[in-house]
């Protein structure tokens, strides 16, 4: 089976998983809802304005636990979850593709599940900004703060993504999609921010400017992606299913 029919059955897995589709639909009804409440703020009373701004912020953080970990957790542990991944295997699935082209597939139903569970708060929110007549101003603003590093910034949000879901993807691994992989995933994060926290804080690296510093970010989350995608790859190769 070649990496394309692969990453097919992935996301045809992906899209027949009912529960997490249902959680994601409750979590777009409640986004929606709280979009409103707080776009017509001035006609709440301060009691349901009170529980709007509380709504609001648990609201903020379960989208980002559920899209930073929960979710693509369950993605990538699915197949060991379910018992299926030696079976996968001694059906003729390459351990190499299958592991390639679950991180493709798990980017992209994150990415669209991101998309789907916020375009209606962020396309508000430019709404209201553009009806009252504020956009020169804020892409103005953001052009003079963004212009000079937009590009090492861009770069180094997508390997951050893609490095995250890489350590994540070992943490499975190494323990064969059980939910202590999440906090093994966690120590993970908790070494590399420790690693790379020394060249950071130099002070070469401030003198040298803000976009320099940006673009050692971009490094320091390629090597990442590097030396974590060759631990799970031959994890995964060497692994008795």
């Amino acid at each position: 089976m070649n990496a394309r029919l692969i990453f097919k059955m992935e996301l045809f897995k992906y899209l027949r998983d009912k529960f997490y589709l249902i959680a994601a639909l409750v979590l777009l009804i409640l986004n929606i809802l709280t979009t409103v409440l707080f776009v017509n703020f001035e006609h709440l009373s301060s009691g349901l304005l009170g529980t709007a701004i509380l709504l609001g912020i648990i609201l903020l953080f379960s989208n980002m636990i559920f899209l930073g970990i929960i979710y693509p957790f369950h993605l990538l542990a699915i197949d060991y979850k379910n018992r299926v991944l030696a079976l996968m295997v001694a059906s003729g699935v390459n351990r190499s593709k299958l592991f390639f082209s679950k991180i493709g597939a798990t980017i992209l139903a994150t990415v669209v599940m991101s998309i789907i569970l916020t375009i209606v708060p962020i396309g508000t929110i430019f709404f209201e900004v553009g009806a009252n007549g504020g956009w020169d101003e804020l892409f103005q603003n953001i052009g003079v703060i963004m212009a000079p590093e937009m590009v090492p910034l861009s770069i180094y949000s997508v390997l951050g993504y893609i490095a995250g879901l890489v350590m994540l993807m070992t943490a499975v691994i190494l323990l064969k999609g059980k939910t202590l992989s999440i906090l093994l995933y966690f120590g993970f994060s908790f070494i590399v921010s420790m690693v790379v926290a020394g060249p950071l804080m130099s002070s070469s690296t401030f003198d040298s400017g803000a976009t320099a510093s940006s673009w050692i970010n971009v490094g320091i989350e390629a090597v990442v992606i590097l030396v974590f995608g060759f631990i799970a790859l031959q994890s995964i190769r060497h692994q008795n299913l």
